[in-house]
This record gives C-alpha cells, structure tokens and sequence, in this order.
C-alpha cells in the first residue's frame, strides 16, 4: 500500500486463490489510509488470464465444468463400445463427473494422452487398473480432439496465459504479490516464470 500511495503511475497485481480474492480487496481497502485502492487490483490465476485475454484477440470459448460434463457426455456416447469397464457405468449418476475431475487433474498437472498410454504400459501386470486406465485414455483423447481449436478448458487458460504474458503491456513493468498460496501447480509455476520475467518485482 505504501508502495502503491509513492507510486501512483505503477500498476500493483495481488495474485491470491479464487476464494481470498474478495476478501483481499477488503482488508486491503480497510487498510488503505484514502479508503481506495486506485492502482491496486486483486486477481486469481484464473481472473488473470481473463484480463488479459480481454486485451487480446483469443477466439477460442472458455469451458467451465458445466461445458465440460456436456461434452464429456457427448463423447462417452459416442465411443461406449470402446469403453471395457467404464462403458457398463457411463449413465449413472455421478460417472461423468467423476470422469471430469480426472481430466481437470491431468490438466493441472500436464498428463497428457501419452503419459498415459505410458502408465497403461507399465500397469499391465494390474488388469482392472489397467483396463479403468485404457477407458479414461480413450475418453481424454476424444475429449481433447473434440475440443481442439473451438475450445479451451479452464485449466489450460494457464498454459495460454503463460504464453501470452511476454506480449501483455498489462503486466509490463508492474509489481506483482503474490498471498495465500500453499503451493502451486505445475503450469502455476510457468505462469510465475513468466512473471518474473516481466515485472519490475515479484513478492511472494
């Protein structure tokens, strides 16, 4: 705050978790001397990548779980005969999105297609791990195709804004906080990368 007041001209980012973003603009609006925070915005990764993409020209929609599960659904119908364990289950309640956690955690985390093609190799000894593997593979593959250059899920948004950030005026020369973390995932960590490339400061 003392930094924001000496520096008018300056533009300050506090980068917290999705659920201290409201809370973060109170305590520091309440502890702000002007009541105000000017050149102060508090964003998540998520809203940052939004900010961004609203300065750029992406033109692909973002999926939120709701789109996920529809498509998910959509592909599971289309490939349940190629489904050996999971195909007897794909309609009961609660299948799709447990389905859908396991793709937003391979995304998180890059697993891709072929890190599990890999585990699905060295799991053969173990056959229902190695069948319920084969069935997800064939969905997250159908999923991802399906999705290719129309979509983009939520946690790819990273990936792209890691990419996009060495082009953003936004972040230029900023001073950029980040709180509330008790750790970060692995695209997390390329997004900081690139911010420590382009802003004048990073606090962590």
């Amino acid at each position: 705050i003392e930094q924001s007041i000496k520096e008018p001209g300056k533009k300050f980012f506090v980068i917290v978790p999705d659920q201290f973003t409201m809370q973060t603009q109170k305590e520091l609006v309440s502890l702000h001397p002007n009541k105000g925070i000017m050149n102060i915005d508090v964003l998540s990764f998520s809203r940052l990548a939004h900010r961004i993409f609203d300065d750029s020209t992406l033109n692909r929609t973002v999926l939120d779980d709701t789109g996920k599960s529809l498509i998910l659904r959509l592909v599971a119908a289309r490939c349940e005969e190629k489904l050996s364990v999971i195909g007897k289950s794909i309609r009961k309640q609660g299948y799709i999105s447990e389905v859908k956690s396991s793709i937003s955690e391979f995304l998180q985390y890059g697993v891709r297609v072929d890190a599990l093609k890999e585990m699905i190799e060295k799991c053969k000894e173990r056959k229902a791990l190695a069948l319920k593997l084969g069935d997800i593979e064939v969905l997250y593959r159908e999923f991802m195709n399906y999705i290719e250059r129309k979509y983009i899920t939520t946690e790819e948004t990273l990936d792209v804004l890691a990419a996009m950030i060495p082009k953003s005026e936004l972040l230029r020369g900023s001073v950029i906080v980040l709180d509330g973390f008790t750790g970060f995932t692995p695209v997390q960590y390329r997004v900081l990368e690139q911010l420590l490339l382009c802003a004048d400061q990073v606090m962590v």
